[in-house]
């Protein structure tokens, strides 16, 4: 039995004037059950708008939520490299951080397309050396964007490259820690896929942005190496940490992620109103969210394991 007042029949636009108009010709008494053809036949096309109605917001609310599967599944396989993983996995998930965070420090600065002379050379190495922090101060920190520019200025001049020991023509080498074939293995991998994505325009000055992503990298990766060989800490105890950073960091960005996803899903709806797909507005903004949360995640446990390793006993709590 169902009322006319009932708020189901304003929501879905039931003409409840027609059927007051019908029960009135009937009889007087309100509280008296009304049955008919034509009072089925109206509750029955009721009953199909409000299937439809709910069916079109569990289908939106799965579609949703395979935006989100995506992103889920990704951070949890990497969370399970990392748990599951060996430690050379986990060196080798290090290794790339501090590259990715190299990488994203010479896009935003550099144009493979123009003269070197025309990038932000100044701001490059502002960030880098922020990113370094106290492990940077000694070995990196005496280079000017002048003397960086003339150093990119003479690599046409060079002949054979050792990719390994690479480093810019009368610029400080990075610290010799690429030893053993394990390393110089990791390194030259770096250096092919440093070569083979597709990151950077390809222009005129392409291989000198390669080789100074290279450089960079090596230089921070091979100063990472050899402050934690110098602390005396063995190498099961230094992957724990690594490890505990990596998860920790990982762990934090995906939380606060989920909230901010949580938050564009309402906020989508919106934008309804200006003829724009809300579920394709979630897809475009919660790729850029999930984009920038790994980022983020990377650059901190880049800076987390920097600070940590350079000055240990300061660092006893990790982030």
């Amino acid at each position: 039995m169902v009322s006319l007042q009932d708020e189901m029949f304003q929501k879905f636009n039931f003409d409840t004037e027609w059927a007051v108009r019908l029960i009135s010709k009937i009889t007087n008494d309100e509280d008296m059950p009304i049955e008919g053809d034509a009072i089925v036949k109206q509750l029955l096309g009721l009953q199909i708008n409000a299937e439809k109605f709910f069916f079109s917001i569990r289908k939106s609310l799965v579609e949703f939520d395979e935006v989100l599967e995506v992103q889920r599944k990704h951070v949890y396989d990497l969370r399970q490299l990392i748990l599951t993983g060996d430690d050379e996995s986990c060196s080798q998930h290090i290794f790339q951080y501090m590259q990715a965070v190299v990488d994203e420090i010479v896009f935003s600065n550099i144009n493979p397309m123009k003269h070197p002379s025309t990038w932000s050379l100044s701001k490059l190495l502002k960030e880098f050396m922020t990113i370094g922090g106290k492990l940077l101060d000694e070995s990196f920190g005496g280079i000017t964007d002048d003397s960086l520019l003339n150093s990119l200025g003479q690599l046409n001049d060079m002949g054979s490259i050792d990719v390994v020991n690479f480093s810019l023509p009368n610029l400080p080498a990075p610290p010799n820690a690429f030893r053993g074939i394990r390393r110089k293995s990791s390194s030259l991998r770096r250096w092919l896929v440093i070569c083979s994505d597709d990151l950077i325009e390809n222009g005129k000055y392409r291989t000198a942005s390669n080789l100074l992503r290279k450089y960079l990298g090596d230089f921070l990766i091979a100063s990472y190496l050899n402050v934690v060989e110098e602390s005396g800490y063995e190498d099961k105890y230094v992957k724990e940490i690594e490890r505990a950073v990596l998860l920790k960091t990982l762990d934090c960005f995906w939380r606060d992620h989920l909230v901010n996803m949580n938050r564009l899903s309402s906020a989508v709806n919106i934008r309804s109103f200006g003829h724009r797909n809300p579920l394709e507005e979630y897809k475009i903004d919660g790729c850029r969210f999930f984009i920038s949360m790994l980022s983020a995640t990377r650059r901190l446990t880049v800076e987390a394991l920097l600070r940590h390793w350079s000055s240990p006993m300061e660092s006893l709590e990790l982030p």
